[in-house]
């Protein structure tokens, strides 16, 4: 019991990490049309985007984030069912210079036909951590996503 103890206290930061700053969701991003742009105020601006911009399941997607305005020294995008537990999956991305990161990442089948996904970007700055949402949807094989 003691041990799942330190275990939970020691995970519960990479698990839970504290939010210093945290975006509001942009309903008008769909990260199939192409990357997304979120301006946090004072010159801040974060953009995400996935490629293929079909965003398969099971199939490796090359992530993109590209932060202005911030001391990044790191980041994360952390993936989550918006209303199912999928899972931890949070792929670190590698610094490429002027401001942006890569990495991959692989989406999990779910049992649903169409699933609604969180990408949360997780910037690590100098003052603490920023979050900023994105939404999209998923279909499986031989479905369709909803026309809009």
């Amino acid at each position: 019991m003691l041990l799942a103890g330190v275990a939970v206290y020691r995970a519960w930061p990479l698990l839970f990490p504290e939010v210093v700053m945290s975006a509001t969701l942009d309903p008008r991003c769909n990260l199939r049309a192409g990357a997304c742009s979120s301006r946090l105020g004072e010159g801040r601006e974060v953009r995400f985007g996935i490629e293929p911009r079909d965003i398969p399941l099971i199939r490796p997607l090359t992530l993109r984030v590209e932060a202005r305005g911030f001391d990044v020294q790191g980041v994360e995008v952390d993936f989550s069912g918006v209303d199912m537990n999928m899972g931890f999956n949070r792929p670190r991305l590698t610094r490429q210079g002027d401001g942006a990161y890569t990495g991959t990442a692989t989406l999990p089948v779910c049992v649903r036909d169409v699933m609604q996904w969180e990408a949360r970007v997780l910037l690590r700055t100098g003052a603490g951590l920023v979050s900023v949402p994105y939404q999209f949807l998923t279909a499986g094989p031989g479905a369709q996503l909803p026309a809009g």
